[in-house]
């Protein structure tokens, strides 16, 4: 049979009365409900990021502006909407010009690929026209300052002991067409140069040629029209 000590009875009956406690305790807490209970805590939100810490993407540079978007005074051999002050066109020719007090700015622009011509105020057909005349071979730019010495011809004016007053040429071709621009002073001093007064309209003439650069060669074809300049500023 078990023998137990006294010590051993004291100790067993210490474990059995904090049962005893522990059972009424619980057995004596009233249940709670849902709204009772402690609601939970939020989650941790991580800390903001300064600004200064967020990557910026830098603005895209402005679109750099062309000369297609708006006026320019280069005579540079392209010509843009706008560029000119004036225009008119004549056999599939175009002409475009603007002035000012001194000077005469013209851009040309031929449907074929050939010389281009330009006379202005003439006397009896060619005769008596200043003509200007320009061609681009091999992607440079020729020109020449003309007279009309005859009702159908003309020559240079430093041939016939004038000078070339030409202040600017420029040119090109693209897509089957000749674009040329000059600068004429509007009275250049040369008697072999007509006199443009600002304010008046004066007659002018046109040639062209599809194919063929040189100057001497017969026009494939011409036309006519006037040009009104502008009042001095």
């Amino acid at each position: 049979m078990w023998v137990v000590s006294k010590e051993g009875l004291i100790v067993v009956g210490a474990v059995l009365i904090l049962g005893i406690v522990g059972l009424v305790l619980l057995l004596g807490s009233p249940a709670r409900s849902p709204s009772e209970r402690p609601a939970p805590l939020p989650a941790p939100t991580p800390a903001a990021q300064s600004a200064a810490a967020v990557p910026v993407r830098p603005s895209p540079p402005p679109a750099v502006a062309t000369a297609s978007t708006g006026p320019t005074r280069a005579i540079d051999g392209v010509i843009y909407a706008g560029e000119y002050a004036h225009n008119t066109e004549a056999e599939g020719f175009a002409i475009h010009w603007s002035n000012d007090a001194r000077t005469l700015r013209v851009g040309l622009i031929s449907p074929g690929t050939g010389y281009v011509s330009i006379g202005f105020d003439p006397v009896r057909r060619m005769e008596g026209a200043n003509y200007i005349l320009g061609a681009v071979v091999n992607g440079q730019v020729i020109a020449r300052d003309d007279f009309g010495t005859g009702p159908v011809v003309h020559t240079s004016d430093v041939a016939n002991g004038g000078t070339q007053d030409i202040l600017e040429a420029a040119g090109s071709e693209v897509g089957g067409k000749t674009y040329f621009e000059f600068a004429i002073p509007l009275d250049s001093g040369d008697a072999l140069d007509k006199v443009l007064v600002p304010g008046q309209t004066y007659n002018v003439l046109i040639a062209y040629h599809d194919t063929d650069d040189s100057f001497d060669a017969w026009h494939s074809r011409r036309g006519s029209g006037t040009m009104a300049l502008d009042p001095a500023p």
